[in-house]
């Protein structure tokens, strides 16, 4: 599953009260999803099989957790909390089986998962966080419009498939 932080985040390895401080902020907003640091990895939610075969979702994340220096890529400016509610999003939408993991509908359900995380966890964002994510859908909104739509009315595929 690729990466629902686009590219222009922190990159610098994380120290370890950054990485304590990413984890009790995941907790903090939602305890009941797996969370896990890989120094190597981008952030992504994933599905993974058991010993026993059955299936459960992780984040797993990486230094880009922390917003970038971009002040014009919404996605970048992200704030670590948003970026967590975010993640946390992507484990509610796939256990509701909400989640779309067709390609060309992408950006679509990054744009879904900002504003359902703005739903979710309202309580637990501050009204700047709330403008974070809605800006963040509407940038993904965009990219669909300008780089998936147009493939998609070309072929006379159906973008509701």
């Amino acid at each position: 599953m690729p990466s629902s932080l686009l590219a222009g985040r922190q990159k610098a390895p994380l120290t370890p009260q950054e990485i304590s401080r990413a984890t009790h902020t995941f907790l903090g907003i939602d305890d009941s999803v797996n969370t896990r640091y890989d120094p190597d990895s981008r952030t992504v939610f994933t599905v993974s099989t058991d010993e026993y075969g059955a299936q459960f979702g992780e984040i797993v994340f990486g230094p880009d957790i922390y917003p970038g220096t971009s002040l014009v890529d919404p996605n970048a400016a992200l704030s670590l909390r948003a970026a967590c509610a975010h993640e946390l999003t992507h484990f509610h939408r796939w256990a509701d089986k909400q989640a779309r993991n067709e390609d060309h509908l992408e950006h679509l359900d990054e744009a879904f998962t900002s504003l359902q995380a703005i739903s979710r966890y309202h309580a637990k964002l501050s009204d700047t966080e709330i403008r974070q994510l809605a800006a963040d859908a509407m940038l993904r909104i965009q990219l669909f419009i300008e780089e998936v739509l147009p493939e998609i009315v070309g072929t006379g595929a159906d973008p509701a498939a």
